[in-house]
C-alpha cells in the first residue's frame, strides 16, 4: 500500500511538490550558505545561529527565481547572490555574487536554456583543497551543465543572461 500524499503546485515552474502525510521537516523555507567561512561546503544556520554542515554535496530541485541582494557585512556594503529552489523543501540558496561558487552557478544557469531549467537540477558543492574557495557544479539528470570560464569572462552579460532565463521561466516559457 503506497503512502497518500498531498501535491502543492508551483505555477512559477509548474513544479510539483508532493508531502507525504505524517512527521517530516518543517515546510518553511530553508537558508543554504555556500561559502567555507565556517565549515568544509554549504551550512545552515540552527536556532542559536551557529553553522550546521550539510552532510550531502548535491541538492535537486527546481529553480524558482535568482536575484542579486546588496548587504552589509563588517559595516561594508557587500553584494549577494541568491537563489531559490524547490526541492525536498523549499530552499533560499546564498553565496558572495563575487565567489567561485556564484560563478560556477552563473555560467551554468547562462547556457541553460529555460526548457532545460523547468526540469529539476542538481546544485553540488565542491570544496577546493584552498580552505576559503567553494566550487559549484551544476546538473541536468546526468549530464554537467558547468562551463569554464577566464579572467577574459563578462560577468555582467553572463549575469543578465542566467537571470533571463530564469525570468523566462518564471513567465511559463
Amino acid at each position: 500500500m503506497q503512502t497518500p500524499t498531498m501535491p502543492l503546485t508551483q505555477t512559477h515552474t509548474q513544479a510539483t511538490h508532493v508531502r507525504q502525510l505524517g512527521f517530516g521537516e518543517s515546510p518553511s523555507r530553508m537558508a543554504i550558505f555556500c561559502n567555507r567561512a565556517n565549515t568544509d561546503t554549504w551550512y545552515t544556520l540552527d536556532k542559536d545561529d551557529q553553522p550546521v554542515e550539510l552532510s550531502l554535496p548535491a541538492l535537486t530541485g527546481y529553480l524558482q527565481s535568482l536575484e542579486f541582494i546588496q548587504r552589509e557585512y563588517k559595516g561594508k556594503p557587500t553584494c549577494k547572490l541568491r537563489f531559490k529552489m524547490l526541492a525536498h523543501r523549499p530552499c533560499t540558496l546564498e553565496a558572495g555574487a563575487e565567489s567561485v561558487f556564484a560563478k560556477g552557478f552563473l555560467m551554468a544557469i547562462a547556457n541553460l536554456s529555460p526548457e532545460h531549467l523547468s526540469q529539476p537540477i542538481t546544485i553540488e558543492a565542491i570544496p577546493a583543497d584552498d580552505d576559503k574557495v567553494l566550487f559549484c557544479n551544476v546538473w541536468l539528470g546526468a549530464q554537467k551543465a558547468s562551463q569554464k570560464w577566464d579572467e577574459q569572462t563578462d560577468w555582467r552579460a553572463i549575469a543578465k543572461k542566467a537571470k533571463a532565463n530564469v525570468a523566462q521561466l518564471q513567465q511559463g516559457g
